[in-house]
């Protein structure tokens, strides 16, 4: 059983960790993109010089929401076999209903990001990428809604996570704790 809560806590960990770096990973895309476009470099302005410095930073701002897209789908459906994984190890190392709930709830979510949010996401940002502010409304609104609805479940997610983790480190660190005065097992 605590080969099972050991494993299930290195997953845990990989897929928490995986989450923060795309977090972050999305932060920079744009974020160099926007240094790339400010920048005197006199190499690239030579390379872009035509090119007038508005077009330029939508043309790197297309080019860092193409790599999202892709890191993002790509997360997406890596994340499904992950969450069975930690379902399979929290289940058959189960001492309680916590665990198997937690990482259950976490496959769940991934299914819908992957199924539906990440890929409206990305149809609509298709759609909006070069369109003017006062143009597409509906489906620049659809799409922040959308955004929105990721990072909050993305978020719930990472926490339903780090609750099993929690719970898979202290079967496997040693499996007790006190109730009331008297040892008994952790529930994972």
């Amino acid at each position: 059983m605590r080969a099972s809560a050991a494993l299930l806590l290195f997953l845990l960990g990989a897929w928490c960790g995986g989450t923060l770096f795309m977090w972050q990973t999305a932060i920079q895309n744009f974020a160099v993109a926007e240094a790339i476009a400010t920048s005197d470099h006199q190499g690239l302005r030579s390379a872009v010089g035509a090119v007038a410095d508005e077009g330029l930073r939508q043309a790197l701002r297309f080019q860092a929401s193409e790599v999202n897209r892709l890191f993002f789908a790509a997360w997406g459906w890596v994340q499904i076999p992950l969450a069975g994984a930690c379902l399979l190890l929290a289940w058959i190392g189960r001492r309680g209903i916590a665990a198997p709930v937690l990482t259950g709830c976490m496959l769940l979510i991934a299914v819908a990001l992957a199924a539906y949010v990440v890929p409206e996401t990305v149809r609509l940002g298709r759609m909006i990428d070069f369109a003017s502010q006062g143009e597409l409304l509906e489906a620049r609104s659809a799409f922040w809604t959308l955004h929105h609805t990721y990072t909050g479940l993305d978020m719930l997610k990472l926490l339903l996570g780090l609750a099993a983790a929690a719970i898979a480190y202290r079967s496997w660190a040693g499996g007790t704790r006190e109730t009331g005065g008297k040892s008994s097992e952790a529930p994972l």
